[in-house]
This record gives C-alpha cells, sequence and structure tokens, in this order.
C-alpha cells in the first residue's frame, strides 16, 4: 500500500516532468496571499482576451474598466454557452467541469489546462493551511453514484475514501464512525456540515473522543458550517475545522481562518465585488452583498462579474494578521433566505443556529410555505421535545403571528448531491 509521503512524492515528480506548472502556481498564490498584492495586471489581461476572443464580450471592446461589463448569472452562461466559449482552444483538450445541479440550474464549464493547474494549486495551498497535504489519506462523504464515483485506480492515486451517505441512517453513520475510528491513517474528512451534524451526534452518543481517532482537519464545503457545530466538531475529534467557500465552475473562493471564524478570500485567483441584493450597485460596507466573482485564470470561457448566488458579508481587516480580503460571514444562497412576517429577510445562519441546542435533533428543516406560513420538518424530536417549544422558537424570529406546523418524518430527504437543505423557501414577495 502507497504511502502519503510516496504520493507526495510522486505527485511533485510528476509535476516536475512536465516543467512544474503546479508548483509554480503554488508559489505564486502563497506569494500573492502572503503580500495582499492586487491583480490589476491579471484583470486587464483576461478583459481584453475576452473581448478579442468571445462573441458574448466582442461587443464591449471599448471597455474602459471591469464595471463596463454586465452583470452575469448560470443562466445567462445556459442560455448561450456557445457565445463565451472563446475561439482560442478550438481542436483544445478541454477539462468539462459539471455542476450538480442542486440549485436547479445544472450546467458545464470549460477550463483550459492552466485554469485547470491553478484550481489544482488552489486545493492544495488552501488544504494546507487547513492542515491536509497531498498525499494524505481522507474521506470525502456525499451521494456518490455512477456520474460522479472516481475510478479506482484514481481513487488510490488520490487516496481518497469516497463514503456515500444518500442514506443518512444509524447504520450509515455506524459504518462511517468504524471507518474513522479503525483505519488510522485518515487525516482529513471532508463533506457537508449536514452530514457533519448528525455524525458528531451519533459520536457524543457513543461516548467518543479525540483519542479514538487520527485526524488533522476537517474541511466543511457547500453549506453554512454553524459556530457551535465547528466547536463540537473540534471536541469530538481534536483537531481543527474550517469551511471552504467554493464552487465547481470556478475552484476556491475563501476558507475559514483555522483559529478565527472569518473566511479569508482567494484574490490570487479572483476578482470579488460586493453588490447590493436588489441591484447592480456596490453594497454599504458591513451590509449584506450579492458576492459577484471574476476569475483571472479561466480563458477557454471567461466569466466576469459572476453573480455565484451566493450573499456574504464583508470584513474590513483580518484579524489575524493576515494581509487578504477578508469575508465576515457566508451566509448562503440568496433563494435560501427566508422571509419573517413582516417581509424581512432572514438568513438561513440565523434560522440553522437557533435550532443546534437541541441536541437530540438528528435532522431539522424550516420551509416557508406562504406569507406567514412555515413547517417546521423534525428529524429525533419524538421523546426528547415538545412540539410547542419548536413553534415557540420559531415565533421568536419569524414573529408572534407566524402560523407554523410541526411534522415529524424518519428522515428528511437529500439533495442528489448529497447536500441537504435545512432551510426551503417556496414563497417569493412579487408573487
Amino acid at each position: 500500500m502507497l504511502t502519503a509521503r510516496l504520493r507526495n512524492w510522486g505527485f511533485l515528480a510528476s509535476d516536475l516532468m512536465q516543467g512544474s506548472p503546479i508548483r509554480k502556481h503554488c508559489e505564486d498564490i502563497e506569494a500573492r496571499l502572503a503580500a495582499g498584492t492586487s491583480q490589476d495586471e491579471s484583470l486587464e489581461s483576461l478583459l481584453r482576451f475576452a473581448v478579442d476572443h468571445t462573441r458574448f464580450y466582442g461587443s464591449y471592446r471599448g471597455f474602459r474598466s471591469l464595471q463596463d461589463f454586465p452583470v452575469i448569472t448560470k443562466a445567462t452562461i445556459k442560455a448561450q454557452p456557445d457565445a463565451f466559449t472563446s475561439d482560442a482552444f478550438q481542436g483544445a483538450k478541454l477539462h468539462v467541469m459539471r455542476t450538480s445541479g442542486s440549485t436547479g440550474t445544472p450546467f458545464a464549464i470549460l477550463q483550459d489546462p492552466d485554469k485547470r493547474r491553478r484550481v489544482l494549486a488552489e486545493m492544495i495551498c488552501f488544504g494546507r493551511r487547513a492542515g491536509y497535504d497531498v498525499g494524505d489519506r481522507f474521506v470525502f462523504t456525499r451521494a456518490w453514484t455512477q456520474h460522479n464515483r472516481k475510478p479506482w485506480h484514481v481513487a488510490l492515486r488520490e487516496n481518497v475514501v469516497m463514503f456515500d451517505i444518500s442514506s443518512l441512517g444509524e447504520d450509515c453513520l455506524e459504518s462511517l464512525r468504524n471507518l474513522l475510528r479503525r483505519d488510522t491513517r485518515i487525516r482529513c474528512l471532508l463533506g457537508y456540515p449536514s452530514t457533519l451534524g448528525p455524525l458528531v451526534r451519533h459520536l457524543e452518543a457513543c461516548g467518543d473522543g479525540p483519542e479514538d481517532f487520527q485526524l488533522r482537519s476537517i474541511i466543511c464545503i457547500s453549506e453554512h458550517l454553524p459556530q457551535v457545530l465547528r466547536e463540537r466538531l473540534q471536541s469530538r475529534f481534536g483537531c481543527k475545522v474550517v469551511s471552504r467557500y467554493s464552487n465547481q465552475e470556478n475552484g476556491v473562493l475563501a476558507q475559514q481562518c483555522r483559529d478565527q471564524e472569518e473566511f479569508h478570500l482567494n484574490t490570487a485567483s479572483y476578482g470579488f465585488e460586493y453588490l447590493a441584493l436588489d441591484q447592480d450597485t456596490p453594497a454599504a460596507p458591513g451590509a449584506r452583498a450579492r458576492i459577484v466573482v471574476t476569475d483571472l485564470y479561466n480563458r477557454a470561457m471567461p466569466m466576469i462579474r459572476y453573480d455565484t448566488g451566493d450573499v456574504v458579508v464583508r470584513q474590513t481587516t483580518a484579524s489575524c494578521g493576515w494581509k487578504t480580503e477578508t469575508l465576515k460571514e457566508v451566509e448562503g444562497r440568496k433563494l435560501d433566505f427566508i422571509y419573517d412576517t413582516q417581509e424581512h429577510l432572514l438568513s438561513p445562519c440565523l434560522v440553522c443556529n437557533q435550532f443546534w441546542p437541541y441536541t437530540h435533533l438528528k435532522q431539522f428543516q424550516i420551509i416557508q410555505e406562504a406569507r406567514g406560513q412555515y413547517q417546521i420538518v423534525l428529524n429525533g424530536a419524538k421523546g426528547h421535545y415538545r412540539d410547542v417549544e419548536f413553534i415557540d422558537l420559531a415565533k421568536s424570529f419569524l414573529g408572534s403571528d407566524a402560523a407554523v406546523n410541526v411534522v415529524h418524518v424518519d428522515q428528511i430527504p437529500q439533495l442528489s448531491s448529497g447536500k441537504f437543505s435545512v432551510v426551503v423557501n417556496r414563497y417569493r414577495p412579487s408573487e
């Protein structure tokens, strides 16, 4: 069996034989993050490339600044993918990155070889900052299917254990627990907070502690990581826990500090803008904002001023000494925000944090059906809590006039990717 060190050496040797492009990207990322330098030259180069080589951006040839370009979304690209595809890579072998479609809008993005190398370098650099090194054995918990499962030789090379959490019942949690206890080579756990929440509750019930595991890091992806869950994971496993903000179409956008709650933005690879929730104008400092990304490295399919659909809160300075831009919070997708009875927006973070003190819950979900009408779905509450406790809790942040219904289930379905929506909004004020 290959050791983690041999895998690391093998990766470095393979990269060296190709001229060390990934190592060079890593060095560039680390240097830029350490110095906090801007990417003005890279941005200018990308914009000129896009207007010269794509139909969509060709009409913006006379641009004077980034703001002369339109804000785009997944829907914009899906409607005319060929218009975004660069003519500079005709006949070239490109990497196709497909999103899972958990937002209801699946689509594919082309990435040129250098962009792909940049993404791998981002994962390496931010992995190191989380305590993971190339070659370390890690468990990736998600819904694994024939469409996304890695071939055996790729899994062997990457030293990844693909653990399927399509059915997150007690048997599944016990199997994952046994894997993490038994395989002492596992150094990292990668997964969704909605999976790790039930896992940590299961470990607490079993009385497991740090002495039972060999993890060095836990990296949470794709969903909001409540601070209370972060603390409980750290206590149970005895290792650092960070939340990574990334997407399939771009790469690693930001990652939480190991010792602080703030997120450090990957300004080495992307340009970021923060726009108001309801219009394409700059958001006020400290206010909720839509995060808009310009990918500085993908020339196969340039993405300029791409609205990710996520809502964030900026932070003026990093508290830990990094010279990067920081986010105070990544609140989640705008579509997942619900409204209280007075039509005020409530973030998934606020809603999620309300339920964490109820430690016997295996899963919980709140659904807004209409204005002032909500449903709370609970797994594991029977025999531990009364429905009125959750109704009163919901009214405390939704409004005293909220109509709240409680439903008990054995399991709340996951999305096809294995993600789990804690908050579901079926109501839109304009409807």
